[in-house]
């Protein structure tokens, strides 16, 4: 197995790991053992488990952002980012059960960069907001700050929602509402 091959084998077992047992009552020994590696391995790579968290969820904006850049539009971003947050919730319910609410315990994660990475996100959002207004498609008078706040408050309400009512609603309707309601509230109105 290459390095870079190695190296995300430990993320994605500790992943399955921290959402079979728990970010706390999971051990490195557990994440090396999942990923077929040896215990000190895990460390050639990452420092403690707080550095693998704070990795994955990094990995994970970076990945959605650039997913999102694809897009045509200041619209089209925002219902792409919309639609690919709830895809992911919804085919990776462990890795959204780790970031909602295993992440948010750890105080390392609270303290650390990637906590910045929430900011940053809403910051994403906010250039998306703006690059709409100069596009004319969004409102000039709208508060990006609070539009960017309320979609990702919007996502992650909803997707915290399924996760503890057990999945049992269907997160495309979900999803195509949250577009609706939003990108109804911020068009630009002719």
């Amino acid at each position: 197995m290459k390095k870079g091959e190695k190296r995300q084998q430990i993320l994605d077992s500790a992943v399955a790991v921290f959402a079979e047992k728990g970010f706390y009552n999971a051990k490195v020994t557990d994440i090396a053992h999942k990923a077929g590696v040896a215990h000190g391995t895990v460390y050639l790579y990452f420092q403690t488990k707080e550095d693998i968290l704070i990795q994955i969820f990094e990995e994970l904006v970076n990945y959605i952002f650039t997913e999102v850049g694809t897009e045509h539009n200041a619209v089209a971003k925002l219902r792409r980012l919309i639609s690919i947050q709830m895809q992911m919730v919804e085919t990776n319910p462990e890795l959204t059960e780790l970031m909602l609410l295993e992440a948010r315990q750890s105080s390392k994660f609270i303290l650390s960069s990637a906590i910045s990475k929430i900011g940053d996100y809403c910051d994403k959002i906010e250039g998306i907001l703006k690059e709409g207004i100069e596009e004319g498609l969004v409102r000039p008078d709208l508060d990006l700050t609070v539009a960017s706040t309320m979609l990702y408050s919007g996502i992650e309400g909803i997707a915290t929602r399924w996760m503890l009512e057990n999945k049992h609603y269907n997160l495309n309707s979900c999803a195509e509402q949250l577009i609706q309601l939003f990108i109804g509230g911020i068009r630009k109105l002719p």
